[in-house]
């Protein structure tokens, strides 16, 4: 083979050597996430008035499949937090000092419209996305992989767009849309640190509270 159709061959295959799988990058992330992590996840949402301010602490122990979920904004869920265990969502509402414990699969979070295992649970959020890789973009934060895909009924939402930061595998941003393509929701991961939690941090809840099941 003579060395411009060798060059040629080159370029044609480099792409492939690259391409990588939705299983792979998700695996890369739960390999890259493995001990505890916490961060702060901020955007907006779609409510009842139009777009709302959405700021939240995410604290996650995956090894326990335990995560937390801290609602600092909009001011309907302020005080309000959401535990994710193995098998249950535990919802506490601030308002009624209730803590509402469901199904995992069952479950979304009070005023917001969507399940939120996938918050800090990729690999939960795949069993209800059936997501494709979508190519590469560059973000402020760097490379990602950017994952899009069909919602199956009941999430609350009909498309997702996910993305992956290539040189930290981890999920740096969230994109929720309805049938029509409107933004229902859009999520920004920041100040991601490791962190040292234990499982009883993330359980915590008022003594006091109701704790209601369904």
């Amino acid at each position: 083979m003579r060395r411009p159709e060798i060059l040629w061959l080159c370029v044609l295959l480099f792409p492939l050597a690259l391409a990588q799988t939705v299983a792979e990058i998700l695996d890369r992330v739960e390999k890259n996430l493995s001990e505890p992590w916490q961060a702060v996840v901020q955007g907006t949402l779609q409510g009842p008035s139009g777009k709302e301010e959405l700021r939240a602490q995410v604290f996650a122990i995956p090894k326990e499949n335990l995560f937390r979920i801290e609602f600092l904004k909009p001011a309907s869920l302020e005080g309000n937090f959401t535990v994710i265990t193995e098998k249950e969502v535990w919802n506490y509402l601030y308002l009624t000092n209730q803590l509402v414990i469901a199904p995992k699969e069952k479950t979304q979070v009070q005023g917001l419209g969507f399940s939120p295992q996938g918050l800090g649970d990729l690999k939960a959020l795949t069993e209800r996305v059936s997501l494709r890789l979508w190519g590469e973009e560059r973000l402020p934060e760097g490379a990602a992989w950017r994952l899009v895909g069909r919602a199956k009924e009941g999430q609350g939402f009909a498309e997702m767009e996910l993305y992956v930061l290539k040189a930290d595998p981890r999920p740096i941003r969230f994109v929720f849309k309805d049938e029509a393509g409107k933004v229902l929701v859009e999520l920004k991961v920041a100040e991601f640190k490791r962190a040292n939690l234990a499982p009883a941090q993330l359980k915590r809840y008022p003594k006091d509270a109701q704790v209601v099941r369904r």
